[in-house]
């Protein structure tokens, strides 16, 4: 017997075919099974539309692919995967599980980390007029100077830390982006003397950018205002 399979949307289309062509032409099952007694339960369930008990079940024994019995003919079937157990229930005829392999099973699924870096602008001193803030090394950073990101990823943080030493008005840290603005920023209002603090968070994804993207941070001033120490942190964060 010949199975013919074409790749579809995984494995699950394949075992689904392999079910299909087995129980039409020889009454070999096939079946995707995991350790959880639901799928325990869909194994014992298809045996049994077989009309074996489940209970009569003697043993089941893994089968080599090279081992196969005549009427199992997998050559036009990728088996790197796969597993086929013979199942023994003192019939004249064995039935033939065709699975998930053990070692696919067991196998952890691959591991996805999460990377949050905390990028450190500011200035030190007085400050009187719109400016770019310096890097932690203290370059001043501007439309082409900044943090480079090594992975995608997405904004996810703005702090801000500063003491106003006099006037009116409102203080605004803006982040750009490959030298263009974008709308994630903190907003001080400078209505008395005294340090001042803002913070905001975002949710993953909405505000993001490129590996090999440029990041910098600049602070604008609206009315007539003086203040001091800026320390400013962005929180990026990127996935694997």
């Amino acid at each position: 017997m010949k199975g013919e399979v074409k790749r579809g949307r995984g494995k699950l289309y394949l075992i689904i075919a392999l079910v299909v062509v087995f129980l039409t032409v020889s009454g070999v099952l096939a079946e995707s099974i995991g350790l959880s007694d639901d799928v325990k339960n869909i194994i014992n369930s298809v045996v049994e539309k077989q009309g074996i008990n489940s209970s009569d079940i003697k043993s089941v024994e893994q089968v080599g692919f090279d081992a196969l019995p005549p009427q199992v003919d997998l050559k036009n079937i990728d088996t790197t995967n796969l597993a086929v157990y013979q199942v023994d229930y003192g019939g004249d005829r064995p039935v033939f599980v065709i699975t998930a392999s053990g070692e696919t099973i067991k196998a952890s699924p691959p591991k996805t980390f999460s990377y949050k870096m905390l990028l450190d602008y500011g200035v030190k001193g007085e400050v009187s007029a719109p400016t770019f803030l310096n890097t932690a090394n203290g370059v001043e950073g501007n439309l082409e100077k900044g943090y480079v990101m090594i992975r995608d990823g997405s904004i996810t943080g703005l702090s801000t830390n500063l003491e106003v030493l006099s006037g009116e008005g409102s203080i605004e840290i803006m982040i750009y982006v490959n030298g263009q603005p974008i709308g994630f920023r903190n907003t001080i209002y400078a209505d008395s003397p005294g340090v001042k603090t803002d913070y905001d968070t975002q949710s993953f994804g909405v505000v993001n950018f490129k590996k090999g993207d440029v990041i910098s941070a600049y602070v604008k001033t609206d009315g007539d205002i003086a203040f001091k120490d800026v320390i400013n942190l962005i929180e990026i964060s990127t996935v694997d």
